[in-house]
């Protein structure tokens, strides 16, 4: 079996020769559940690899022994069993549900149950949960080389659910997404901070993030998915859609008229 596993990596690292760095660096031939993972194909583990939570990470323990007693994802009663509080329901276009654990203070989970038989543009869920960690990681990226001070996005990883206990669905999910909980405000104050509390210095950093087409469509979707945290920042917690063309006069119905006028000057 070690045999088989060390030449699963290897195949992996000539099949992807550009990405050889990360995979050697990020990913052990021992990383649990994941070259020996019947769930997981070599396609989905190119796509996976370079956003799986770090094995020193201090909160994976807690998750490998929170997933090591039953089939938390199994549904919603086994879910809730395991000590998980539902932040936000399934989400009426992705599906995904948004939860904390007390055992895990800091981090938020986005993930879908077993049991959910939906899935957006028929594809697997976590082909969407792999998106939101890569545009999270360019947007990131566009903060950092900018200066931003403005605006911030969680950090993202995926954590592979163990393969036992079993789930009895036909269509058990592989992977869950980890995110850094970014201590939002109310939604009301994030709308009234949207449309009185924004100056141009705000757009500013806004248009030179959001430009690139970072997260698709959902970005333009200030107040619900760019909103205020308790630090005074603005945060990027929707990163699902992918790098795309994205209309940037959708973002005006959310500021004031002064602010439309200067977003004009921007986007024209």
């Amino acid at each position: 079996m070690k045999c088989n596993k060390f030449y699963t990596f290897i195949l992996l690292v000539l099949y992807v020769n550009c990405f050889t760095i990360p995979l050697i660096g990020y990913v052990t031939e021992n990383y649990p559940n994941f070259f020996d993972n019947p769930l997981l194909t070599n396609p989905m583990r190119l796509k996976i690899v370079h956003h799986l939570i770090p094995l020193d990470h201090p909160i994976k323990a807690t998750l490998d022994l929170i997933f090591s007693h039953s089939r938390v994802l199994e549904n919603e009663t086994t879910f809730l069993d395991a000590g998980f509080e539902v932040i936000v329901p399934p989400l009426p276009n992705s599906f995904i549900i948004v939860a904390r654990h007390p055992a895990i203070p800091g981090y938020v989970f986005k993930l879908h149950l077993d049991s959910e038989e939906r899935s957006r543009q028929q594809l697997p869920h976590w082909v969407w949960l792999v998106s939101r960690c890569a545009e999270a990681k360019k947007i990131r990226k566009v903060i950092k080389e900018k200066n931003i001070r403005y605006f911030s996005v969680p950090d993202k990883w995926l954590f592979v659910l163990p393969v036992y206990p079993c789930s009895n669905s036909l269509h058990p999910q592989p992977i869950i997404l980890v995110e850094t909980d970014m201590e939002l405000v109310s939604s009301e104050e994030t709308e009234r901070m949207w449309k009185m509390g924004i100056k141009r210095k705000h757009l500013d950093e806004l248009y030179s993030i959001i430009k690139h087409g970072y997260g698709g469509r959902s970005v333009l979707h200030l107040p619900s998915n760019i909103p205020l945290t308790k630090h005074g920042k603005f945060a990027f917690i929707d990163t699902e859609g992918p790098q795309s063309d994205i209309n940037l006069k959708a973002v005006k119905k959310h500021l004031s008229k002064e602010m439309r006028d200067y977003w004009d000057t921007l986007v024209r």
